[in-house]
């Protein structure tokens, strides 16, 4: 039975405001003093919450929203009561990521090593019993919404992280950390570096290990893990991608990728059945993997200049570049494993990014034309224009929210502007955030609730989607020099900001809604990126000269 599970802790009283606002909800009075009235022939009676039975005032709030829930449980304690014996708040609060999403953050969980989840909580609670309690559900179908939820909660009641070094991985000397990326289900780094080499770290017994290096004649200039972590590609200005494949714990090279140019990116699409890379020699190679094992060429997509950017759909049907010669190409896989061009998005300047919905139906376009196109998929197989978004100045980049419901834009214009989908599929303003220089990027969190965007004027800006459907400002995070990135930890609890000063900043929910900060790290070299692992326990910074340094954070309070 749920009731087990000790939920004073998880849903008492005594803290219940804090623990919904912390999660990222405005406090709101939608649902509380709401009475039912049941008409009878014989006896008109106006019955409320009060007189419901328990498993009835459940059955209701399974159909409510989260924060009508956490109004519905301010009712009374009758109502409290129930509601807290039924992992309604969870289900409810886990609804808000996209389907999509919710398989993704389910294929992270290792529900079947006990000893891993454990070390999921563990850093953020002393409370042996609550952790045995929620691992004690791990058979239910709502495990996932439990866990996580559970794990948000106790982050966001943690007032401070300790940052504690955990492991630095040195490249050769003076060279520079280009990129670093955790596996999807946060147990392996992959880091590529100037000095030629990317490398593979394992984690296993809170210790970090190198488990392969991936030799190149020139800069590694990215690389990045499979979604199902069986693979790793490289890509490098030796003009080679190489892939490498896990094969009994040790990682080998599977093949290598030729371009008539220098490579700087390679990607997998989303099911890790094809990959794509791009190069200065203005083409993108799609690459299957066939039932061998072995990877084959499928297509070669040209355009007449650089390529800005190449991504695939999440469905792993579609790829999307943007270039420099003012144009994106959309190309579809076909039944028969073949890849066609569907159209070309044409902009009066250079194409910088291009990006699709998560229901892999739309593009959004980013351009030097001060533009941004929303384009989408037509019944008949065409590609129409849906919508233009202005700005007076480059636009780079522009992203889905994970609903589909909503577009922002970042613009040399010193502006971001979030666009809403409307039910009639029209595009509308909502909001404009403004900042004192260049916003250099802007993105969703997972939950599609919050903005967040980085400026060239030291500061990112955080903004909550409200009920209403207005969004407004929470947070401005402050640094002494540019902010290059700003990033959401995957259930969204997290907000990662990275700068020029040297220093890398995590906030996370707070009381009313507010974010509030939890850490700095601190580095003698420019930030370049920062990356958080899908649990939100380790943080990798590549710095310029300071080596690569991956941290544990854990509860400080």
């Amino acid at each position: 039975m749920y009731s087990e599970v000790n939920h004073s802790d998880i849903v008492g009283s005594p803290s219940l405001t804090t623990m919904s606002t912390s999660l990222g909800e405005e406090s709101s009075g939608v649902s509380a003093g709401r009475s039912v009235t049941v008409p009878d022939k014989e006896i008109k009676k106006t019955i409320s919450l009060h007189d419901l039975p328990e498993e009835i005032i459940v059955k209701i709030a399974r159909l409510l929203e989260f924060r009508d829930i956490v109004s519905l449980q301010r009712v009374s304690t009758h109502t409290y009561s129930a509601i807290k014996n039924d992992p309604v708040l969870e289900k409810a609060w886990y609804r808000r990521f996209s389907s999509l999403h919710q398989y993704q953050l389910k294929k992270i969980l290792p529900v079947e090593d006990k000893e891993q989840l454990r070390s999921w909580l563990r850093p953020f609670t002393k409370d042996e019993t609550l952790v045995e309690s929620i691992l004690e559900h791990r058979s239910y179908d709502y495990f996932p919404a439990l866990f996580y939820f559970t794990k948000a909660r106790l982050m966001s009641q943690c007032k401070m992280f300790n940052v504690d070094t955990e492991v630095i991985i040195d490249h050769d000397f003076e060279s520079i950390v280009y990129s670093a990326t955790f596996s999807v289900d946060g147990s392996h780094l992959l880091t590529a570096g100037s000095d030629g080499k990317a490398k593979i770290y394992g984690h296993n017994n809170g210790s970090w290990k190198r488990k392969a290096i991936i030799f190149h004649n020139r800069d590694v200039m990215s690389g990045i893990f499979s979604a199902d972590g069986h693979h790793a590609v490289t890509a490098s200005l030796d003009q080679t991608a190489k892939i490498y494949g896990q094969v009994g714990g040790s990682w080998e090279e599977k093949f290598t990728i030729f371009h008539d140019g220098l490579l700087y990116l390679a990607a997998f699409s989303a099911d890790s059945s094809h990959l794509v890379t791009k190069s200065n020699d203005n083409t993108a190679k799609i690459y299957g993997q066939e039932v061998d094992g072995s990877w084959v060429e499928k297509i070669t997509i040209a355009h007449d200049q650089w390529i800005n950017s190449v991504t695939f759909s999440n469905d792993g049907r579609r790829v999307v570049t943007a270039s420099e010669d003012g144009t994106a190409k959309i190309y579809g896989q076909k039944t028969d494993g073949s890849w066609d061009e569907e159209t070309v998005i044409s902009h009066d300047h250079w194409v910088h990014s291009a990006t699709f919905s998560a229901d892999s139906r739309r593009v959004v376009t980013a351009s030097r034309d001060n533009t941004a196109k929303i384009s989408v998929h037509k019944g008949d197989g065409s590609w129409e224009t849906e919508a233009v978004i202005d700005h007076d100045y480059v636009v780079c980049p522009a992203n889905f929210s994970a609903d589909d419901c909503h577009v922002v834009t970042a613009s040399g214009d010193n502006t971001a502007k979030i666009y809403s989908k409307k039910d009639d599929e029209s595009w509308e303003e909502k909001r404009t955030i403004s900042h004192d220089r260049d916003v250099i990027s802007a993105t969703f969190s997972p939950d599609s609730r919050h903005v967040a965007t980085a400026s060239v004027d030291g500061t990112a800006k955080i903004y909550v989607l409200k009920t209403d459907g207005s969004w407004v400002e929470k947070t401005i995070i402050s640094h002494l020099s540019a902010v290059k990135s700003v990033t959401f930890s995957a259930d969204g609890c997290l907000v990662v900001t990275t700068s020029m000063d040297g220093t890398a900043k995590i906030y996370g929910h707070g009381a009313n809604g507010s974010w509030v900060q939890k850490a700095v790290v601190t580095h003698k070299g420019a930030a370049k990126s920062t990356a958080l692992s899908a649990n939100g326990h380790h943080l990798v910074s590549p710095f310029c000269h300071d080596g690569l340094i991956i941290y544990k954070l854990s509860m400080n309070n």
